[in-house]
């Protein structure tokens, strides 16, 4: 069965009030020239000794996202096909959470008992209509001022690495072994034929548009597997065990895009991994993402507020 087709008017802006582009520098690039013969070290405070010095690092383009996903509307446009094209899609989504503040792990918090099915209904409805797939759902994770994570991820990375031994690797540094064992047992299935994590991410608790600290994607089909760098942040999980995450050499035809002026009915989904057991090499199928500074941002913009959250997606076979 066919995802349902794009019909509403494209939530957001029109796309004639926002620029084309904008410019800005991103952080954590590594030199083009740069070869990694291990894995790269750095921690949340201080990046890599070899990436590229900020006063060093060109200016990126950053496309508008609206328009391209606006330009794709027709009718074999359907929002699952952009989101297997690009690697992310935008959805009109108005969640029924009212406290986005709320702990999630405590006992019927509506996170788990409203967010989490909202998600689950996105995915099976719009994402990946008609196919077989088993979901594990952990807690959305706020960011921005005031909360748990007050940082935000000023740096071009990907998160888990190109492999199943990646991903889980870095389930066990950020849980455990056990659950780490359990994630491989149930890619190895032979009901399995792949596995994608998609991270839902939208504003949380804001008013208005965002114009703070918004995140940027690069479009994989953009990114050469030669300038993927192995990296591992240091002193940032539970278990003391470095990350198993990626960093990337930058290259001036990579294609970066935003989506300007997010509302708070609006979410971004975005794949963070995905390998299939069919790929005889691995291969860049996600998106390198960063927060980025806006030019002309406002001075009195509204701090970013956002919450993620990260969906374990198996593809089994039909």
């Amino acid at each position: 069965m066919a995802s349902p087709p794009f019909t509403e008017p494209f939530a957001g802006p029109r796309a004639e009030t926002i620029a084309d582009f904008v410019e800005s520098r991103l952080g954590g690039f590594f030199d083009p020239a740069f070869v990694a013969t291990r894995r790269v070290e750095l921690t949340i405070d201080e990046g890599p000794a070899e990436a590229l010095a900020p006063e060093a690092t060109p200016t990126t383009r950053i496309h508008d996202a609206r328009r391209l996903q606006a330009a794709a509307v027709g009718p074999s446009y359907s929002e699952a096909r952009f989101f297997e094209q690009h690697g992310f899609v935008l959805l009109s989504h108005e969640s029924a959470v009212a406290d986005w503040d709320v702990d999630p792990n405590a006992p019927d918090n509506e996170l788990v008992r409203v967010y989490l099915p909202e998600i689950e209904t996105l995915i099976r409805s719009r994402l990946l209509a008609g196919r077989r797939i088993d979901l594990w759902q952990g807690p959305p994770v706020r960011r921005g001022p005031g909360t748990p994570n007050p940082q935000y991820a000023l740096g071009v990375h990907q998160d888990f690495g190109l492999t199943p031994d990646d991903y889980q690797e870095a389930i066990e540094a950020f849980t455990s072994p056990e659950l780490g064992q359990a994630w491989r047992d149930r890619y190895d299935h032979d009901d399995v034929i792949g596995f994608v994590s998609i991270d839902f991410w939208r504003t949380a608790g804001m008013h208005g548009p965002l114009h703070h600290m918004p995140l940027t994607l690069c479009a994989p089909a953009s990114v050469r597997i030669g300038d993927v760098v192995p990296i591992g942040l240091l002193n940032f999980t539970p278990s003391g065990k470095p990350t198993n995450q990626l960093g990337l050499r930058y290259q001036d035809d990579q294609r970066w895009y935003y989506y300007p002026e997010m509302e708070p009915d609006e979410v971004l989904a975005f794949k963070q991994f995905q390998c299939l057991k069919d790929d005889r090499e691995p291969r860049v199928a996600c998106c390198f993402h960063s927060a980025f500074e806006l030019p002309n941002t406002p001075a009195d913009a509204e701090e970013r507020q956002s919450s993620e959250h990260r969906v374990q997606v198996f593809l089994l076979r039909d």
